[in-house]
């Protein structure tokens, strides 16, 4: 009975004629029962006539990784204000930016990025029929979307923009994050034996390693021997050069051996979690502190981040009260 007054409402505005008709489409009331209608629960607010309902929020919410946890969660509604808000952005936002061009190589780029995400044609398509989009429409979405971008972008351009001045005082306050640790040079030989390998595998590296560590010990070149021994693909044609790292690159027990070295000495064979490896010392640098001018470019990307951050929180706000709202969550 109640379906069939809706479609009755519907009729009488088509009759009615156009200007009807754009009142009945503006509604709230009425736009909320065709949204119980066709199954896209109550309207939850308008945005510049387009309507986002309680299944908008609840896929957003689906798509998010915290979704099945705010399910069951006391934090439910602020989680769900936070994707209404995200919604209600999104769509006063497409309104401001139809005038942005995309280029067909900007979209091609797009499209091959996002299907370069699947190992073949066959699994792209059935990934589209399996949900419900074509090809036209996935197009049309990554447009509307590379609009939304530059529209942003052009938003916020502004309020990003880093200052000397801010650069200086970020990097007066924060002079422990720009000391450069100590850092060594090795070069090495290395045998593989990870964890998973077997227990006659390790020790056949065992022994080999220790017979090339007596082999330099008589006075063979470590060049020459990592050339034709070492297991490390990387660095075998040069020497076993691992080039300059601080300790968090490498595995403890490799640091320690290494910084146990005096400059040109080569430790006896150290066995870590990826194998059996012979270090040879080439250099060490003392740890000291990054300059302005050296961490300048790393300052400015920090605090452009931060400033993007707030303000495209504050685009959010702002464009959330552009809506007309139904009901609250």
């Amino acid at each position: 009975m109640k379906s069939r007054a809706i479609w009755i409402s519907v009729a009488i505005a088509a009759l009615a004629g156009i200007t009807c008709a754009e009142l009945a489409i503006h509604s709230i009331i009425f736009r909320d029962k065709l949204g119980s209608l066709f199954g896209r629960g109550h309207l939850l607010t308008m945005v510049h006539g387009r309507g986002i309902y309680q299944v908008d929020v609840g896929r957003t919410l689906r798509e998010s990784d915290y979704a099945s946890d705010i399910e069951r969660s006391r934090a439910a509604d602020v989680e769900h204000r936070s994707a209404l808000n995200k919604l209600i952005a999104n769509v006063a936002g497409q309104s401001n930016d139809s005038s942005k061009k995309i280029s067909g190589t900007q979209l091609k780029h797009e499209v091959d990025l996002l299907r370069y995400q699947f190992p073949n044609e066959k699994t792209w398509r059935q990934v589209l029929s399996a949900s419900n989009l074509s090809g036209v429409t996935v197009l049309g979405m990554l447009r509307d979307n590379l609009r939304m971008q530059r529209w942003i972008s052009d938003e916020i351009a502004r309020e990003i923009e880093v200052t000397d001045e801010e650069c200086r005082r970020f990097y007066d306050s924060h002079q422990p994050d720009f000391v450069i640790p100590q850092r060594c040079r090795v070069s090495h030989l290395f045998l593989a034996a990870p964890p998973e390998s077997a227990p006659e595998v390790v020790e056949a590296k065992r022994a080999a390693i220790q017979s090339l560590a007596v082999r330099l010990g008589a006075g063979e070149d470590f060049a020459t021997l990592v050339a034709q021994n070492s297991e490390d693909e990387a660095t075998k044609l040069r020497g076993g050069d691992l080039d300059y790292f601080s300790e968090k690159r490498m595995p403890p027990d490799f640091v320690a051996a290494a910084t146990r070295l005096q400059i040109g000495e080569i430790s006896p064979p150290v066995q870590t979690r990826l194998g059996f490896h012979i270090i040879k010392l080439i250099d060490v640098q003392p740890a000291r502190q990054r300059t302005f001018d050296e961490a300048r470019e790393e300052i400015v990307l920090e605090l452009r981040n931060q400033k993007r951050a707030a303000a495209i929180q504050k685009l959010i706000v702002d464009l959330s009260s552009q809506a007309v709202y139904r009901r609250p969550l």
